[in-house]
Protein backbone atom coordinates (compact mmCIF):
# COMPACT_ATOMS: atom_id res chain seq x y z
CA UNK A 1 0.00 0.00 0.00
CA UNK A 2 3.34 2.56 -0.11
CA UNK A 3 2.15 5.64 -1.57
CA UNK A 4 -1.64 4.37 -1.83
CA UNK A 5 -3.00 7.29 -1.23
CA UNK A 6 -1.47 10.65 -2.91
CA UNK A 7 -3.48 14.43 -2.15
CA UNK A 8 -1.32 17.48 -2.99
CA UNK A 9 1.81 16.93 -0.78
CA UNK A 10 0.39 14.45 1.81
CA UNK A 11 1.01 10.38 1.15
CA UNK A 12 -0.11 7.61 3.29
CA UNK A 13 2.92 5.24 3.60
CA UNK A 14 2.76 1.78 4.92
CA UNK A 15 6.01 0.67 7.15
CA UNK A 16 8.16 -2.09 6.83
CA UNK A 17 8.45 -4.81 3.65
CA UNK A 18 5.94 -4.72 0.68
CA UNK A 19 4.43 -8.51 0.79
CA UNK A 20 2.02 -10.29 -1.56
CA UNK A 21 -1.34 -10.52 0.73
CA UNK A 22 -1.26 -14.18 0.76
CA UNK A 23 -1.72 -16.91 3.30
CA UNK A 24 -0.68 -20.46 1.93
CA UNK A 25 -2.02 -20.69 -1.12
CA UNK A 26 -4.74 -18.10 -0.61
CA UNK A 27 -4.72 -14.63 -2.08
CA UNK A 28 -6.75 -12.01 -2.20
CA UNK A 29 -8.13 -10.44 -5.33
CA UNK A 30 -8.36 -6.70 -6.09
CA UNK A 31 -7.87 -4.25 -2.91
CA UNK A 32 -8.61 -5.05 0.68
CA UNK A 33 -7.71 -2.94 3.97
CA UNK A 34 -6.77 -6.40 5.40
CA UNK A 35 -3.57 -7.65 4.40
CA UNK A 36 -1.41 -10.37 4.78
CA UNK A 37 -0.57 -12.94 6.83
CA UNK A 38 -3.56 -14.39 6.84
CA UNK A 39 -4.85 -16.54 9.30
CA UNK A 40 -8.29 -18.91 9.07
CA UNK A 41 -11.41 -16.70 10.89
CA UNK A 42 -12.84 -18.19 14.00
CA UNK A 43 -15.90 -17.04 12.65
CA UNK A 44 -16.44 -18.05 8.84
CA UNK A 45 -13.68 -20.33 8.66
CA UNK A 46 -11.71 -19.07 5.67
CA UNK A 47 -8.46 -18.32 5.92
CA UNK A 48 -9.20 -14.35 5.44
CA UNK A 49 -8.31 -12.79 8.41
CA UNK A 50 -5.56 -10.10 7.95
CA UNK A 51 -4.45 -7.26 9.68
CA UNK A 52 -6.56 -4.23 9.57
CA UNK A 53 -4.47 -2.13 11.99
CA UNK A 54 -1.26 -1.58 14.36
CA UNK A 55 0.05 0.97 16.49
CA UNK A 56 0.17 2.01 20.77
CA UNK A 57 -0.91 -1.10 22.33
CA UNK A 58 -2.97 -3.13 20.38
CA UNK A 59 -3.12 -5.20 16.87
CA UNK A 60 -6.49 -5.42 15.19
CA UNK A 61 -7.44 -8.11 12.92
CA UNK A 62 -10.60 -8.41 10.26
CA UNK A 63 -11.81 -11.05 8.28
CA UNK A 64 -11.65 -9.99 4.55
CA UNK A 65 -15.17 -12.12 4.27
CA UNK A 66 -17.40 -11.97 6.64
CA UNK A 67 -15.62 -8.57 8.58
CA UNK A 68 -15.19 -10.26 12.23
CA UNK A 69 -12.90 -8.06 14.13
CA UNK A 70 -10.57 -9.17 16.74
CA UNK A 71 -8.11 -6.97 19.07
CA UNK A 72 -5.02 -8.44 20.11
CA UNK A 73 -2.78 -6.31 23.35
CA UNK A 74 0.95 -5.94 21.71
CA UNK A 75 3.48 -6.94 24.23
CA UNK A 76 5.31 -4.48 26.21
CA UNK A 77 8.09 -2.35 24.71
CA UNK A 78 11.55 -1.19 26.41
CA UNK A 79 12.90 1.28 23.36
CA UNK A 80 16.35 2.78 23.35
CA UNK A 81 16.13 6.54 22.63
CA UNK A 82 19.03 7.11 19.74
CA UNK A 83 19.89 10.18 18.12
CA UNK A 84 21.57 10.79 15.48
CA UNK A 85 22.99 13.98 14.13
CA UNK A 86 22.58 15.46 10.61
CA UNK A 87 25.84 13.37 9.46
CA UNK A 88 23.41 10.06 10.17
CA UNK A 89 20.23 11.33 8.94
CA UNK A 90 22.19 12.75 5.58
CA UNK A 91 24.53 9.29 5.25
CA UNK A 92 21.02 7.40 5.34
CA UNK A 93 19.54 9.29 2.84
CA UNK A 94 22.98 8.87 0.38
CA UNK A 95 22.47 4.89 0.85
CA UNK A 96 18.42 5.43 -0.14
CA UNK A 97 19.08 7.31 -2.87
CA UNK A 98 22.04 6.06 -4.67
CA UNK A 99 24.31 9.05 -3.41
CA UNK A 100 28.42 8.87 -2.14
CA UNK A 101 29.47 7.79 0.84
CA UNK A 102 31.91 8.98 3.54
CA UNK A 103 35.28 8.03 1.94
CA UNK A 104 36.80 5.04 4.44
CA UNK A 105 33.25 4.33 5.95
CA UNK A 106 31.27 2.97 2.95
CA UNK A 107 30.78 -0.37 4.49
CA UNK A 108 29.92 1.30 8.11
CA UNK A 109 27.50 3.14 6.07
CA UNK A 110 25.52 0.01 4.81
CA UNK A 111 25.64 -2.14 7.98
CA UNK A 112 24.54 0.59 9.99
CA UNK A 113 21.34 1.30 8.06
CA UNK A 114 20.34 -1.93 8.05
CA UNK A 115 21.04 -2.24 11.71
CA UNK A 116 19.22 1.00 12.62
CA UNK A 117 16.05 0.09 10.34
CA UNK A 118 15.76 -3.51 11.93
CA UNK A 119 15.92 -2.04 15.42
CA UNK A 120 13.54 0.69 14.93
CA UNK A 121 11.01 -1.99 12.89
CA UNK A 122 11.49 -4.54 16.10
CA UNK A 123 11.00 -2.13 18.10
CA UNK A 124 13.48 -1.71 20.19
CA UNK A 125 14.41 1.82 19.07
CA UNK A 126 13.83 5.52 17.37
CA UNK A 127 15.69 7.79 16.44
CA UNK A 128 14.03 11.39 17.55
CA UNK A 129 14.87 14.23 15.58
CA UNK A 130 14.36 17.92 16.88
CA UNK A 131 14.56 21.48 15.85
CA UNK A 132 18.11 21.35 15.62
CA UNK A 133 17.90 18.51 12.58
CA UNK A 134 14.86 20.59 11.12
CA UNK A 135 16.95 23.95 10.63
CA UNK A 136 19.88 21.84 9.11
CA UNK A 137 17.49 19.70 6.96
CA UNK A 138 15.84 23.28 5.53
CA UNK A 139 19.37 24.08 4.17
CA UNK A 140 19.53 20.58 2.71
CA UNK A 141 19.11 20.13 -0.81
CA UNK A 142 16.49 17.97 -0.95
CA UNK A 143 15.25 19.29 2.36
CA UNK A 144 11.66 17.58 1.76
CA UNK A 145 13.14 14.11 1.20
CA UNK A 146 15.35 14.43 3.97
CA UNK A 147 12.91 15.01 6.39
CA UNK A 148 10.63 13.12 5.21
CA UNK A 149 13.29 10.28 6.02
CA UNK A 150 13.69 10.69 9.04
CA UNK A 151 10.28 11.00 10.34
CA UNK A 152 9.32 7.53 8.60
CA UNK A 153 12.36 5.69 9.06
CA UNK A 154 13.08 6.58 12.46
CA UNK A 155 9.81 6.40 14.15
CA UNK A 156 8.47 10.11 13.90
CA UNK A 157 9.10 11.23 17.47
CA UNK A 158 9.54 14.74 17.67
CA UNK A 159 11.71 16.38 20.59
CA UNK A 160 10.87 19.41 22.39
CA UNK A 161 12.61 22.51 20.81
CA UNK A 162 15.74 23.04 22.34
CA UNK A 163 15.25 26.22 23.42
CA UNK A 164 12.15 24.78 25.19
CA UNK A 165 14.39 22.23 26.78
CA UNK A 166 16.59 25.00 27.91
CA UNK A 167 14.37 26.41 29.82
CA UNK A 168 12.27 23.62 31.34
CA UNK A 169 15.47 22.97 33.01
CA UNK A 170 15.92 26.69 33.98
CA UNK A 171 12.54 26.10 35.24
CA UNK A 172 13.29 22.94 37.72
CA UNK A 173 16.67 24.80 38.97
CA UNK A 174 14.62 27.94 39.70
CA UNK A 175 12.37 26.64 41.67
CA UNK A 176 14.63 24.64 44.08
CA UNK A 177 16.60 27.85 44.04
CA UNK A 178 13.62 29.89 45.63
CA UNK A 179 12.54 27.07 47.86
CA UNK A 180 16.26 27.15 48.94
CA UNK A 181 15.81 23.35 48.52
CA UNK A 182 17.59 20.69 46.45
CA UNK A 183 16.71 20.64 42.52
CA UNK A 184 13.67 17.97 41.88
CA UNK A 185 14.97 16.79 38.46
CA UNK A 186 13.67 14.22 35.60
CA UNK A 187 15.57 12.88 32.60
CA UNK A 188 12.68 10.83 31.58
CA UNK A 189 12.12 11.67 28.13
CA UNK A 190 8.31 11.68 28.19
CA UNK A 191 9.02 15.60 29.21
CA UNK A 192 10.44 16.30 26.07
CA UNK A 193 8.70 14.10 23.41
CA UNK A 194 5.41 14.53 21.64
CA UNK A 195 4.71 10.47 22.67
CA UNK A 196 5.15 7.56 24.98
CA UNK A 197 8.03 6.24 24.01
CA UNK A 198 6.85 2.57 24.47
CA UNK A 199 4.12 2.62 21.87
CA UNK A 200 4.39 0.13 18.74
CA UNK A 201 4.51 1.80 15.47
CA UNK A 202 2.09 3.03 13.79
CA UNK A 203 1.44 0.58 10.64
CA UNK A 204 0.41 3.56 8.40
CA UNK A 205 2.14 6.76 8.27
CA UNK A 206 1.04 9.95 6.81
CA UNK A 207 3.91 11.69 5.15
CA UNK A 208 3.54 15.81 5.28
CA UNK A 209 5.62 17.14 2.89
CA UNK A 210 5.73 20.31 4.05
CA UNK A 211 8.41 22.97 2.05
CA UNK A 212 10.37 25.09 4.59
CA UNK A 213 12.53 26.62 1.53
CA UNK A 214 11.61 30.21 2.50
CA UNK A 215 13.52 29.81 5.62
CA UNK A 216 16.32 28.90 4.00
CA UNK A 217 18.24 31.95 3.55
CA UNK A 218 17.64 33.06 6.78
CA UNK A 219 18.68 30.11 8.63
CA UNK A 220 21.58 30.58 6.32
CA UNK A 221 22.65 34.24 7.28
CA UNK A 222 21.86 33.42 11.09
CA UNK A 223 24.88 30.67 11.05
CA UNK A 224 27.01 32.74 9.31
CA UNK A 225 26.78 35.48 11.86
CA UNK A 226 27.00 33.17 14.61
CA UNK A 227 30.16 31.70 12.65
CA UNK A 228 31.77 34.55 12.44
CA UNK A 229 31.40 35.62 16.16
CA UNK A 230 32.52 32.28 17.05
CA UNK A 231 35.60 32.94 15.18
CA UNK A 232 36.23 36.35 16.78
CA UNK A 233 35.76 34.44 20.15
CA UNK A 234 38.38 32.11 18.76
CA UNK A 235 40.79 34.44 17.69
CA UNK A 236 40.64 35.88 21.36
CA UNK A 237 41.25 32.51 23.05
CA UNK A 238 44.38 32.01 20.47
CA UNK A 239 46.05 36.00 20.85
CA UNK A 240 45.64 35.73 25.26
CA UNK A 241 46.76 31.66 24.99
CA UNK A 242 43.26 30.56 26.86
CA UNK A 243 43.57 27.73 29.82
CA UNK A 244 40.88 25.66 30.10
CA UNK A 245 39.98 27.28 33.76
CA UNK A 246 39.71 30.45 32.91
CA UNK A 247 37.79 29.71 29.98
CA UNK A 248 34.81 27.93 31.78
CA UNK A 249 34.97 30.24 34.87
CA UNK A 250 34.14 32.84 32.06
CA UNK A 251 31.25 30.78 30.17
CA UNK A 252 30.07 30.46 33.92
CA UNK A 253 30.42 34.00 34.97
CA UNK A 254 29.20 35.21 32.14
CA UNK A 255 25.54 33.65 32.17
CA UNK A 256 24.41 36.23 34.85
CA UNK A 257 25.23 39.69 33.45
CA UNK A 258 24.36 38.00 29.69
CA UNK A 259 20.73 37.23 31.00
CA UNK A 260 20.90 40.77 32.37
CA UNK A 261 21.50 42.19 29.61
CA UNK A 262 19.40 40.02 27.28
CA UNK A 263 16.60 41.14 29.26
CA UNK A 264 17.21 44.95 29.00
CA UNK A 265 17.58 44.48 25.55
CA UNK A 266 14.43 42.75 24.90
CA UNK A 267 12.22 45.87 26.70
CA UNK A 268 14.27 48.38 24.92
CA UNK A 269 13.07 46.91 21.99
CA UNK A 270 9.02 46.80 23.31
CA UNK A 271 9.36 50.13 24.47
CA UNK A 272 10.81 51.80 21.43
CA UNK A 273 7.82 54.12 20.20
CA UNK A 274 9.40 53.30 16.21
CA UNK A 275 9.43 49.34 16.83
CA UNK A 276 5.43 49.13 15.45
CA UNK A 277 6.04 46.66 13.20
CA UNK A 278 4.17 44.00 14.38
CA UNK A 279 6.07 41.13 13.48
CA UNK A 280 9.21 42.77 15.56
CA UNK A 281 6.97 42.92 18.59
CA UNK A 282 5.77 39.07 18.23
CA UNK A 283 9.56 38.19 17.44
CA UNK A 284 9.89 39.80 20.89
CA UNK A 285 7.47 37.54 22.45
CA UNK A 286 8.78 34.69 21.71
CA UNK A 287 12.36 35.67 22.74
CA UNK A 288 13.72 32.94 25.08
CA UNK A 289 14.70 35.35 27.59
CA UNK A 290 11.23 36.98 27.52
CA UNK A 291 9.41 33.61 28.66
CA UNK A 292 11.86 32.44 30.92
CA UNK A 293 11.19 35.94 32.74
CA UNK A 294 8.03 35.45 32.73
CA UNK A 295 7.62 31.74 33.80
CA UNK A 296 9.78 32.91 36.46
CA UNK A 297 7.22 35.51 37.79
CA UNK A 298 4.46 32.78 37.64
CA UNK A 299 6.74 31.17 39.75
CA UNK A 300 7.37 34.04 42.36
CA UNK A 301 3.88 35.00 42.29
CA UNK A 302 2.69 31.34 43.49
CA UNK A 303 5.40 31.69 45.89
CA UNK A 304 3.32 34.98 47.23
CA UNK A 305 6.46 37.19 46.72
CA UNK A 306 5.54 40.41 46.05
CA UNK A 307 5.36 41.98 42.19
CA UNK A 308 7.73 44.84 42.97
CA UNK A 309 10.01 41.87 44.16
CA UNK A 310 10.09 39.95 40.93
CA UNK A 311 13.28 41.73 39.11
CA UNK A 312 15.33 41.49 41.74
CA UNK A 313 14.90 37.84 42.45
CA UNK A 314 15.01 37.10 39.42
CA UNK A 315 18.75 38.80 38.84
CA UNK A 316 19.40 37.34 42.02
CA UNK A 317 18.54 33.79 40.77
CA UNK A 318 20.50 34.81 37.23
CA UNK A 319 23.88 35.58 39.42
CA UNK A 320 23.79 32.16 41.35
CA UNK A 321 26.07 29.44 41.60
CA UNK A 322 22.35 27.10 41.06
CA UNK A 323 22.85 28.20 37.03
CA UNK A 324 26.46 26.38 36.99
CA UNK A 325 24.56 23.24 37.56
CA UNK A 326 22.01 23.41 35.29
CA UNK A 327 22.83 20.71 32.87
CA UNK A 328 22.55 22.49 29.43
CA UNK A 329 24.32 25.06 31.06
CA UNK A 330 27.52 23.23 32.46
CA UNK A 331 27.77 21.00 29.42
CA UNK A 332 27.66 23.50 26.75
CA UNK A 333 30.15 25.59 29.37
CA UNK A 334 32.94 22.44 29.80
CA UNK A 335 33.04 22.43 25.90
CA UNK A 336 33.63 25.68 25.10
CA UNK A 337 36.58 25.68 27.78
CA UNK A 338 37.46 22.44 26.11
CA UNK A 339 37.31 24.09 22.76
CA UNK A 340 39.56 26.99 23.92
CA UNK A 341 42.03 24.91 24.87
CA UNK A 342 42.52 23.58 21.55
CA UNK A 343 42.48 26.62 19.98
CA UNK A 344 44.89 27.98 22.03
CA UNK A 345 47.03 25.03 21.15
CA UNK A 346 46.93 25.68 17.37
CA UNK A 347 43.97 23.66 16.39
CA UNK A 348 42.31 25.93 14.13
CA UNK A 349 39.51 23.25 12.00
CA UNK A 350 37.62 22.75 15.33
CA UNK A 351 35.86 25.92 15.24
CA UNK A 352 33.36 25.09 12.08
CA UNK A 353 29.80 26.34 11.22
CA UNK A 354 28.98 23.06 12.69
CA UNK A 355 29.99 23.77 16.31
CA UNK A 356 27.66 25.83 18.04
CA UNK A 357 24.95 23.63 16.97
CA UNK A 358 26.68 20.48 18.00
CA UNK A 359 27.40 21.59 21.37
CA UNK A 360 24.07 22.61 21.83
CA UNK A 361 22.74 19.38 21.01
CA UNK A 362 25.23 17.80 23.03
CA UNK A 363 23.96 20.06 26.02
CA UNK A 364 20.68 19.80 25.88
CA UNK A 365 19.86 16.19 24.66
CA UNK A 366 22.25 14.32 26.34
CA UNK A 367 20.64 13.86 29.89
CA UNK A 368 17.40 12.39 28.71
CA UNK A 369 18.92 10.10 25.27
CA UNK A 370 20.03 6.85 26.39
CA UNK A 371 22.81 7.12 22.84
CA UNK A 372 23.75 10.22 20.82
CA UNK A 373 25.78 9.79 17.56
CA UNK A 374 27.69 12.73 16.88
CA UNK A 375 30.67 14.61 15.39
CA UNK A 376 33.77 12.84 16.54
CA UNK A 377 35.56 16.18 17.20
CA UNK A 378 32.73 16.80 20.34
CA UNK A 379 32.77 12.93 21.22
CA UNK A 380 36.88 13.29 21.61
CA UNK A 381 36.23 16.41 23.38
CA UNK A 382 33.57 14.30 25.88
CA UNK A 383 36.27 11.52 26.82
CA UNK A 384 38.83 14.66 27.76
CA UNK A 385 39.32 15.18 31.45
CA UNK A 386 38.22 17.00 33.71
CA UNK A 387 34.82 16.71 31.10
CA UNK A 388 34.83 12.55 31.19
CA UNK A 389 34.44 13.17 35.13
CA UNK A 390 32.79 16.10 36.02
CA UNK A 391 29.99 16.03 33.40
CA UNK A 392 27.01 13.73 33.80
CA UNK A 393 23.86 12.56 31.61
CA UNK A 394 22.85 9.40 30.65
CA UNK A 395 23.59 8.81 27.13
CA UNK A 396 26.27 6.95 25.46
CA UNK A 397 28.55 8.71 22.94
CA UNK A 398 29.28 7.43 19.48
CA UNK A 399 30.89 8.88 16.77
CA UNK A 400 32.81 7.93 13.53
CA UNK A 401 36.57 8.04 16.02
CA UNK A 402 34.94 4.64 16.32
CA UNK A 403 32.34 3.04 14.19
CA UNK A 404 32.80 -0.44 15.37
CA UNK A 405 31.69 0.71 18.90
CA UNK A 406 27.98 1.98 17.36
CA UNK A 407 27.91 -1.10 15.30
CA UNK A 408 28.32 -3.31 18.44
CA UNK A 409 25.55 -1.51 20.41
CA UNK A 410 23.32 -1.82 17.42
CA UNK A 411 23.67 -5.64 17.20
CA UNK A 412 23.23 -5.93 21.06
CA UNK A 413 20.43 -4.45 20.83
CA UNK A 414 18.82 -5.91 18.26
CA UNK A 415 20.18 -9.68 19.49
CA UNK A 416 18.34 -8.74 22.50
CA UNK A 417 15.00 -8.67 21.05
CA UNK A 418 11.76 -10.55 23.16
CA UNK A 419 11.04 -13.73 21.13
CA UNK A 420 7.20 -12.43 21.42
CA UNK A 421 8.11 -8.78 19.91
CA UNK A 422 10.61 -9.58 16.85
CA UNK A 423 7.44 -12.36 15.88
CA UNK A 424 4.96 -9.47 16.30
CA UNK A 425 6.96 -7.20 14.33
CA UNK A 426 7.84 -9.43 11.69
CA UNK A 427 3.82 -9.79 11.33
CA UNK A 428 3.05 -6.32 11.42
CA UNK A 429 5.60 -4.44 9.27
CA UNK A 430 7.56 -7.28 7.85
CA UNK A 431 11.15 -7.23 9.46
CA UNK A 432 13.61 -7.79 6.06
Amino acid sequence: MTDAVKCANVRLRERGKDKLLESGGFALSGFSWERGPFTRCANCLQPTMGILSAGGELLTKRCANCRATVQIPLPKLNKKAIYLDQFMFSMIYAIQNGGNLPKGHESFAKEVYALLRRCVVLQQVFLPHSDIHHDETTVFHSPIDLRGLYEFFGGDVSLMDSRDVELLQDIQFAKAYFDSAEPAVSFDLEQISDIERNEWLSDMFIDVRADYSQFADHIRAVRGEVHGAMRQIADSWLEKKATFANVLESEFSAIGPEKKRAFAKWFQDVLNPESKDPMLLLEASNRPIYREYRELCRLLEERGVDEGQHPIKIVEFWHSDQQREIPHQKISAYLFAAVARRVAMGEKRIVDRGLVNDVRTISVYAPYMDALFIDKRCAVLLKEEPLATALEYKARIFSLSDPDEFLGYLREIEGNTPDEVREYAEMIYGVE
